[in-house]
């Protein structure tokens, strides 16, 4: 009779761990059937773009991804002299340029004798009371950033600098 009382504990304690085994495995396979299907939904599909029933591609394709801006400081500051009414006056300007594009940043530095060239015969060209003006700052600066894209678009067949900035701008 004592046997008996141990069997049956003993068939109780078997079933209960079966129970846990039971669990345990039901617990991971759930959890492997939710990262299998993460995996397909979020990893699935060509790199293509999809056509839909218009023929066209789906919104997340037709949006143009903006790059990052990178900048590149054109040092030393350029230093130009103008005579007025008899006087020496002087420009200091340092400048940033901006561009999206990395290769031209590149190409920029490559040729920055030809730009620094180009650009100091365009200060110099300026008029010294045009440059106290806004507007003329700001003509200055389209001008600059017209006249580094024809370098870059005689040398590497494209422009690619998207804007010109004015860090230092002193006159005296």
């Amino acid at each position: 009779m004592a046997d008996d009382d141990l069997d049956i504990g003993g068939e109780e304690e078997s079933s209960g761990g079966k129970k846990k085994l039971i669990i345990i495995i039901a617990l991971v396979v759930v959890l492997l059937g939710g990262g299998a299907a993460a995996f397909f939904l979020f990893f699935s599909g060509s790199d293509e773009p999809v056509e839909e029933e218009g023929g066209e591609a789906p919104m997340e394709e037709m949006v143009d991804i903006q790059m990052p801006s990178m900048f590149l400081a054109l040092d030393p500051a350029f230093i130009v002299d103008y005579m007025v009414d008899g006087k020496q006056r002087y420009v200091q300007l340092s400048l940033t340029v901006q561009s999206k594009d990395a290769g031209q940043i590149n190409a920029l530095t490559l040729h920055m004798p030809l730009i620094r060239n180009s650009l100091l015969l365009l200060f110099a060209s300026q008029s010294f009371t045009d440059l106290q003006t806004q507007a003329g700052k700001t003509a200055l600066k389209e001008a600059s950033v017209d006249a580094i894209n024809g370098i870059l678009q005689q040398e590497t067949g494209m422009g690619g600098i998207d804007n010109v900035l004015f860090t230092n701008f002193v006159m005296q």
